[in-house]
């Protein structure tokens, strides 16, 4: 390397020593001192100036951040307010259709003892006309003294009292469909409603309008606003009304 080469890079070296700075970006050239004479020059007073306008700024800054930390802790304590009211309504929600499913079940099986109480009770009643046998013949002190002799039969009684049961189980049965709201659809006598019964038989009849239910053969029920069963019904047709 010659003595010239030499000397150029020190010379490059130097120049790029004393070369000046650029200014850092965010700071206000009058800060630093930048300008033209005396201006250029930074004193103590402008040095504390920017040291307490940067120190504004970030307690500004602090301020500022501390609000929307709150404003964000508000947020969320509101939506999560919200998310639990939603929950709780939900939850309200799914346990009442619990209880109506619940409370549908048990209607449902009552309804079935009923027809069953029904079909035992139509069948007892003509044990109840076999069981009865005519009295004995009175014999002459009865009949002078006017004593009508009646038949032991205890088979009779025991119709009787089955009759009577099955009379008293539905009667509470019927107590029991009230309180939970079911009312039986009355059908005998009225117009044919497809929307709550179903006939399952026609017959032709002069003496009454034609639609006319005849004759029930299942009771229907309505509850809480609803059909909960159709009535299965025998309906007139051909009638002149």
């Amino acid at each position: 390397m010659t003595r010239d080469e030499i000397l150029r890079r020190f010379e490059g070296v130097v120049d790029a020593a004393l070369s000046e700075e650029a200014a850092p970006s965010g700071i206000p050239a009058e800060l630093l001192g930048e300008g033209d004479g005396d201006e250029s020059r930074c004193d103590s007073y402008m040095l504390w100036s920017a040291t307490t306008a940067l120190t504004q700024e970030v307690r500004m800054q602090g301020r500022a951040f501390q609000d929307l930390t709150s404003g964000l802790e508000a947020q969320t304590a509101r939506v999560g307010a919200e998310l639990k009211a939603v929950y709780a309504e939900r939850e309200k929600l799914l346990k009442a259709e619990a209880e109506r499913r619940a409370r549908k079940q048990i209607l449902g099986q009552l309804v079935d003892l009923r027809d069953r109480l029904v079909r035992g009770l139509e069948s007892a009643k003509p044990c109840l006309d076999a069981a009865r046998v005519p009295p004995p013949e009175p014999r002459f002190l009865e009949r002078l003294l006017g004593i009508v002799p009646q038949a032991a039969n205890p088979a009779l009684d025991a119709v009787a009292a089955l009759i009577r049961g099955y009379e008293l189980g539905l009667e509470r049965l019927d107590q029991s469909l009230e309180e939970f709201g079911a009312l039986e659809i009355h059908c005998a006598g009225q117009m044919f409603d497809p929307r709550r019964m179903n006939a399952i038989e026609t017959e032709v009849s002069a003496g009454v309008a034609e639609g006319t239910v005849l004759e029930v053969y299942r009771s229907g029920y309505e509850w809480e606003g609803e059909v909960f069963r159709t009535a299965q019904v025998k309906v007139a047709k051909g009638g002149n009304g």
